[in-house]
């Protein structure tokens, strides 16, 4: 009984869907049907979109080290990490769901809660592509004045968000859905360490790194040691 009732707590909104179909089926068929081939060609769409995308979170997970990320994307970098996400949510393509896979990847290699906002909010409205078309549709003026609005917009919002929203929080919510433990002091995360103080993973010695995993800077598996155990395991 309590693996459905965390089943359903985990999956709300498919549930709620389900639901909502149901009642429609029986009241109004039509409505059932058009939706039901909406939701067809949506899944379609996913499903072409969707592999890329997931493949290139992963790649920024395996390959691009913390310390990169979090000196571009991070809380640190300042003016140039503002522009630098407008840039890429402005240059990336896909529709704005694809744009999630993405933030998370960046966010568990240390980006910043306000950086993810602008890039997630770069992706949705001020596209290059979507700039030419806008333009030619209704003119470059209304295009130019509407980018030169949105994003102190989104400057702005991303800011609100940083103050509004902390890292834990996100990091509670990802890891209670995923199962995965959460640590609430540097203490319980070098519980989990070997504790060689072998410096791979860039830190000084494990007590540091335990402290960055704390902060948000990396997560526990960016212990190299730790990887090579899980490995031979």
């Amino acid at each position: 009984m309590t693996k459905i009732k965390d089943l359903i707590k985990n999956n709300k909104l498919i549930f709620i869907s389900i639901i909502l179909y149901s009642i429609a089926f029986f009241v109004k068929p039509e409505i059932f049907f058009r939706g039901l081939e909406m939701t067809k060609g949506f899944l379609i769409e996913m499903i072409e979109v969707m592999p890329p995308i997931l493949i290139i979170s992963s790649l920024i997970t395996v390959w691009v080290p913390s310390e990169v990320i979090m000196k571009h994307f991070g809380k640190d970098s300042g003016i140039k990490g503002k522009f630098l996400s407008i840039f890429t949510g402005a240059i990336s393509a896909g529709p704005i769901y694809a744009a999630f896979p993405v933030a998370q990847a960046l966010f568990l290699k240390g980006a910043s809660i306000a950086n993810l906002v602008i890039i997630i909010s770069s992706w949705a409205v001020v596209k290059v592509v979507m700039f030419m078309v806008e333009s030619s549709f209704l003119g470059l003026s209304f295009a130019l004045t509407r980018y030169a609005l949105t994003i102190p917009a989104i400057l702005i919002m991303g800011y609100i968000m940083e103050k509004l929203v902390s890292r834990e929080d996100i990091l509670n919510e990802i890891e209670n859905k995923d199962n995965k433990i959460i640590y609430k002091n540097s203490k319980e995360v070098l519980n989990d360490l070997p504790n060689m103080n072998c410096g791979a993973c860039g830190y000084a010695n494990c007590k540091l790194f335990a402290e960055g995993v704390i902060k948000g800077e990396v997560t526990i598996d960016d212990c190299v040691i730790r990887q090579k155990t899980k490995k031979i395991a």
